[in-house]
């Protein structure tokens, strides 16, 4: 698969093992050293979330989040292998689930910080409001203990799938666009006082329906408008999951002047379509693929391992399509 998309950046999108089970832990640090390394694998963003014993802010970690031990772990695994890690957060959308019993991390410490608090049951998922005078100083702290933890001079700040923005009282009336951009801006200019870069999802930055991409893989609430309004340094995480006559983000990308990765999911043919396209399409602001896996890791790194094979049919599918990515 290289020969379709050879480029820099060879990475994958993995969660942290759930639950905290250091056996897990185990599992995925072996999937980094027996199959991930031996593949070529050079990036391992690392989703997070919450899942992590923050000590910063322990009112803020999730249910059975991995330990400082089983994170070092992890990133013992991928230094001595040279792959990049990069801690993953979602820092708008995707704020616990669509009801208000669902409050996860930092929505069920500070139900105060949520978008919608009005409304017992969303669309999707929750947003936290960017506009909140507490919210920051709290994100940042989680930020930064996450970096420091893994070591990171990169972090990935999440940001896709954002549908409720712009409806509480302090952020109504302000351009969806600008909502975004300044919140993003704002995490992007702490990490990069530190020396550490931001990713981010980039389906926001799209606009729906001229780019052929539904609202789940581009906006419809005007956050498209951002993309000339972030800052040029962010890194884009380019996601598309299924059949596409084009995939136009390719090029919005590209001649916007953003880095970028490629990024798809648990269809091989998909996959090899839009590494394709990218490939041809793309130009010097390409870096590459980033793989996701969207599923729990343990389980996934044990079925491609061969130590507990799943009869899960989007487990099977990924797993022929990192193979493919991988070869």
């Amino acid at each position: 698969m290289g020969k379709i998309l050879d480029r820099e950046i060879r990475g994958i999108c993995l969660g942290v093992p759930a639950g905290g089970d250091m056996g897990d832990v185990g599992v995925v640090v072996r999937f980094i050293d027996e199959w991930l390394a031996p593949r070529g694998c050079n990036m391992l963003t690392l989703l997070t979330r919450y899942a992590y014993h923050f000590e910063s802010h322990p009112e803020c970690a999730a249910k059975g989040a991995v330990s400082k031990e089983g994170m070092i772990l992890i990133r013992e695994a991928c230094k001595r292998n040279n792959i990049k890690l990069i801690p993953k957060m979602n820092l708008l959308g995707h704020q616990s689930g669509k009801t208000r019993d669902t409050l996860d991390g930092l929505l069920n410490a500070y139900p105060e910080f949520d978008e919608t608090p009005q409304m017992d049951e969303v669309f999707y998922c929750r947003s936290l409001c960017p506009n909140h005078p507490g919210v920051k100083p709290i994100v940042f702290d989680l930020m930064d203990e996450l970096v420091d933890v893994c070591e990171a001079d990169a972090m990935h700040i999440g940001m896709d799938e954002v549908f409720d923005i712009g409806l509480c009282d302090r952020c109504k009336g302000t351009p969806t666009a600008d909502i975004f951009a300044d919140w993003v801006n704002a995490l992007a200019g702490h990490l990069r006082e530190r020396g550490v870069r931001t990713y981010m999802w980039g389906d926001r930055l799209l606009p729906s329906g001229a780019t052929g991409y539904g609202t789940w893989e581009a906006a419809a609430n005007g956050t498209e408008g951002a993309i000339d309004k972030v800052a040029k340094d962010i890194f884009i995480c380019d996601w598309h999951y299924e059949d596409c006559e084009k995939y136009g983000s390719v090029e919005i990308f590209q001649e916007r002047g953003f880095d970028y990765v490629v990024c798809p999911w648990r269809y091989k043919a998909n996959m090899e379509k839009f590494l394709r396209y990218a490939n041809e399409h793309g130009g010097d602001h390409l870096k590459g693929f980033m793989a996701t896996t969207w599923h729990n890791s343990a389980v996934i790194t044990k079925h491609i391992l061969g130590i507990e094979k799943s009869d899960n049919d989007t487990i099977i599918n990924l797993a022929t399509t990192l193979e493919a990515l991988f070869e």
